[in-house]
């Protein structure tokens, strides 16, 4: 028997029809309506019924409307992060604010487009807010945000309609989601319950016999779109969806199932050329700590770094301790206006200067003293040779700096870069009761951001390259 001869037997000559049903004539939906009353009511002006296997498909704008999840803008105060994406991104800031609130980070923006990580770990442009086919009263603009619990909800509503109807169904919250790579939006499930949400195929074979690697089928996204084609996206008033007859092994699921876990995210992660040229100077954070597991993950990036002979000059000294950062900011500001008093400069001018270093230092929630040692350099008895080793470590503990700024903008945090403690290094060396051998560098600020940085000037290659060529 050939290979095409056993083809032809393994494919099955059953004949499959799925269907899709509409309900028609559902009401506009307010706050604390009974959704499973209203499905009900539905069936019986469409003349249909629920059998067991159907799968109950409902917009998500229904279910928050009647879980109340409407927000007046005028009613929320835009912080001045929200301010400032909301500028980037030609936004209104108080509805920044909302997505900035219904988030746990953002993953990309540009002019007009806002992509953040939901609370519900949904990848999505504007956290899934929506001020479309949302009622609006006289010159105020209300958001609809999404369900608090959708998987919940999906839950809740099967139960009391298998109650009510005696069928066992399952049920699906749909949302319009665009995707990274296609134009366009689809529907997709943000809650299911009473089916899988996904199904695994790995181990199953195919037509020719080989067993499956790695397939795995979103069904329930798979059902969420198609019944996206009956409900629409403007004025249809269809949102309420029967699909019958979906070929599925039965099992309970949820939507946490579609979740790709942020450590398996390929596409999440940015390109190096993508990160290196978005990196900004942050000054502003927000009063949110730096999770331990974070910063021991920047600092392991920047121990990565190449040094001279492999030597590894630098060292670290992390500060999240408020009164030694308010100690630390003290005496370097001291040690300033000693400085600058010597230099002859006006005093309105020097405390102006004080001032801003203190609020710096004082308000990032973490600081990493970037410090070098000679203590593993090579020594040399003559001062030309001494000084180049000392460069050398200079550089080591410069290129493991500019780890730790990148390896900090690649979490989702934001840094700046202080050369202070080169003009006090003995001030900060005693505050903060560190081995002599360790010459302090830098200090880098570090926190979430509480401003997206401006954009900055660098020369043009032609002003700062020289390519030499040989001589004809």
């Amino acid at each position: 028997m050939n290979i095409q001869e056993t083809k032809k037997r393994a494919i099955s000559t059953e004949r499959l029809t799925m269907q899709l049903i509409a309900l028609s004539d559902i009401p506009l939906v307010g706050p604390g309506d009974d959704l499973a009353d209203i499905v009900v009511a539905g069936l019986g002006v469409s003349r249909e019924k629920l059998c067991d296997g159907d799968i109950l498909v409902i917009a998500q704008k229904v279910v928050s409307k009647s879980e109340g999840r409407t927000v007046k803008l005028d009613s929320v105060e835009s912080s001045p992060r929200a301010q400032e994406i909301a500028h980037a991104v030609n936004k209104d800031p108080r509805l920044v604010e909302l997505i900035l609130r219904e988030s746990t980070e953002i993953i990309r923006y540009r002019r007009d487009v806002l992509i953040v990580a939901h609370k519900l770990g949904f990848i999505m442009a504007n956290a899934g807010i929506d001020l479309s086919n949302v009622e609006h009263g006289a010159g105020d603009d209300t958001a609809l945000l999404l369900p608090e619990n959708p998987d919940q909800t999906c839950a809740l509503l099967r139960k009391k309609l298998i109650t009510l109807t005696g069928a066992e169904i399952g049920v699906i919250i749909n949302d319009s989601h665009g995707r990274a790579f296609r134009n366009g939006t689809v529907g997709v499930a943000i809650g299911v319950s009473g089916l899988p949400a996904l199904t695994d195929r790995r181990g199953e074979l195919d037509l020719y016999g080989r067993q499956l690697q790695s397939t795995e089928v979103a069904l329930a996204d798979e059902v969420a779109s198609a019944a996206s084609l009956l409900m629409g996206q403007a004025d249809e008033g269809r949102p309420i969806v029967i699909a019958r007859g979906v070929p599925m092994h039965r099992r309970d699921g949820s939507a946490a199932e579609l979740i790709r876990p942020k450590h398996m995210d390929l596409f999440r992660a940015r390109s190096g050329e993508a990160l290196l040229r978005s990196r900004r100077s942050i000054r502003r954070y927000l009063q949110q700590a730096v999770p331990a597991a974070t910063l021991d993950a920047i600092l392991e990036t920047a121990v990565s770094a190449p040094s001279a002979h492999n030597r590894q000059p630098w060292r670290f000294a992390v500060i999240e301790d408020t009164q030694i950062k308010s100690r630390l900011a003290g005496a370097m500001g001291g040690r300033l206006r000693a400085d600058r008093a010597r230099d002859g400069d006006a005093s309105d001018s020097i405390e102006k200067d004080v001032a801003r270093s203190y609020a710096r230092i004082t308000s990032a929630p973490a600081l990493v003293l970037v410090c070098l040692t000679m203590e593993d350099m090579d020594r040399y008895p003559d001062a030309h040779r001494s000084a180049a080793e000392h460069q050398m470590a200079v550089q080591g503990t410069a290129m493991a700096t500019q780890n730790l700024l990148l390896a900090a903008h690649a979490a989702g945090l934001g840094a700046s870069l202080m050369c202070a403690p080169l003009f006090c290094s003995d001030t900060v060396r005693s505050v903060l009761d560190l081995p002599s051998a360790w010459e302090p560098q830098a200090l880098v600020t570090l926190g979430f951001p509480g401003h997206s940085g401006k954009p900055f000037r660098r020369q043009a290659l032609g002003d700062v390259v020289r390519k030499i060529r040989a001589k004809p």
